[in-house]
């Protein structure tokens, strides 16, 4: 059975100037997350190396990621020991939800339609119980990120009919190959793609190369939360992009941040970072704009064949507001008066690396980070709150003001496109 949105509106978010947790319950959650069970993801991710980097990363709560994997389900049950209504600790610690995401790929109004979606589960009895209901249209047991031949309505329907709890979010829904906006799924609204469940969407996923500010001009997202996460392929990804949600560590209180709204702030990639920004064709090494490939007739000039689409195109092909007016206040990006704001970081790793000219998987660069870690308490306290000063003791003064240059927005792009991730570097004064 569907349910109905039980709101419309958004209550009002705060500006809150840093993520302080002894001014108002706040939860940093990050629900889209994958285990070594899912193709292309790290060997290493499990409920162990999972809580480890949330710890390290400064998360609260994670989705397991990939909870229709059967193999991956029954570690999950031997593993996970309820500490909360919905929320587990696993054996070495950490708090997680039940997550998945699983590929539709179905045919509507006469083409291939395909789309991720997120699916986050009350607890083990509901994601067992859609498990069982998944099998019969999908092989669980290939991938964690199982292809399912039914529609995204039909999934919703299945989800709804395990548990009405279920909560349900399109994935990177920019992103050109099977986000829901993308250029290569097809869809232009929430109508379109989930049908009859589309009024129970209360939240989308941006992914990582669109911010809020883009999402802000689509009418389609009015009333709806803009989330965002991290898809992490392998445990140092995680916490890339998060949540902050005025909520508890229970599942309760996690969906209803999630239906009615009580968000925080978000923390964004520049989303010229993300590799689906720009159009372009990795191939060729051809990178062009969204005037320049319409310009080109959306082909590549060195081969020919079609350019991939990317998330600044489609989002300016949809759009049907205009920008809002920015500013940045502590570090935060407020503009909608309506919506939260958000924050723009670059990962540690990468400004570490940068500092240290070094590779960001480099030895030195990965004892770096660990060490500030270890000093200021997470990853995203010396990101955001720890002071410049404070910094420079541990990180030095290179490392130090790169990071306030990041925080400033003092920062040059090579934007990425076509699967290609871009580089954002601090600029020092």
């Amino acid at each position: 059975m569907l349910r109905d949105r039980s709101s419309s509106g958004f209550r009002s978010s705060g500006t809150a100037s840093a993520i302080v947790r002894d001014v108002e319950p706040r939860l940093t959650v990050d629900l889209h997350t994958h285990s070594r069970f899912a193709i292309g993801c790290s060997r290493n991710l499990n409920l162990r190396t999972m809580a480890e980097a949330a710890r390290t990363k400064g998360i609260d709560v994670l989705t397991t990621g990939d909870f229709t994997h059967p193999a991956w389900f029954a570690e999950l049950e031997a593993g996970l020991s309820e500490v909360a209504d919905g929320v587990y600790a696993g054996p070495s610690g950490g708090r997680f939800v039940l997550g998945a995401e699983v590929a539709c790929i179905w045919r509507s109004g006469g083409r291939g339609r395909r789309v991720h979606i997120l699916l986050v589960a009350p607890g083990l009895e509901a994601a067992r119980r859609l498990n069982m209901q998944l099998e019969a249209v999908g092989r669980l047991e290939s991938n964690g990120r199982p292809i399912l031949g039914v529609s995204a309505e039909q999934v919703c329907r299945l989800a709804w009919d395990s548990d009405d709890r279920f909560v349900i979010i399109p994935a990177h829904v920019w992103t050109p190959w099977y986000g829901m906006y993308g250029s290569k799924s097809g869809f232009d609204s929430i109508d379109e793609c989930f049908g009859a469940a589309a009024p129970s969407i209360n939240a989308v996923e941006t992914g990582l190369s669109s911010d809020p500010a883009m999402n802000w001009r689509i009418t389609d997202l009015d009333g709806r939360s803009i989330v965002s996460f991290s898809d992490a392929h392998s445990p140092e990804k995680l916490g890339r992009e998060l949540t902050v949600l005025r909520a508890a560590a229970t599942f309760s209180s996690i969906r209803a941040a999630l239906l009615f709204g009580q968000i925080a702030e978000t923390v964004e990639f520049f989303p010229e970072h993300g590799k689906y920004h720009l159009d372009g064709h990795t191939k060729c090494g051809v990178r062009l704009s969204p005037e320049a490939s319409a310009t080109a007739g959306g082909r590549c000039h060195k081969c020919g064949h079609p350019l991939t689409l990317g998330v600044l195109h489609r989002n300016q092909t949809l759009a049907d507001r205009d920008e809002v007016s920015l500013r940045v206040m502590d570090g935060l990006v407020h503009g909608a008066p309506e919506r939260p704001p958000y924050r723009r970081l670059v990962p540690l790793a990468e400004i570490v690396a940068w500092g240290l000219d070094a590779g960001a998987g480099s030895v030195q660069a990965r004892k770096l980070c660990s060490a500030l870690a270890d000093e200021f308490g997470n990853e995203l306290d010396v990101l955001v709150n720890i002071s410049i000063h404070d910094l420079e003791r541990v990180a030095g003064e290179r490392i130090a003001q790169g990071i306030k240059a990041m925080r400033e927005g003092r920062v040059e792009i090579d934007p990425g496109y076509d699967g290609t991730y871009g580089t954002v570097t601090p600029v020092l004064n």
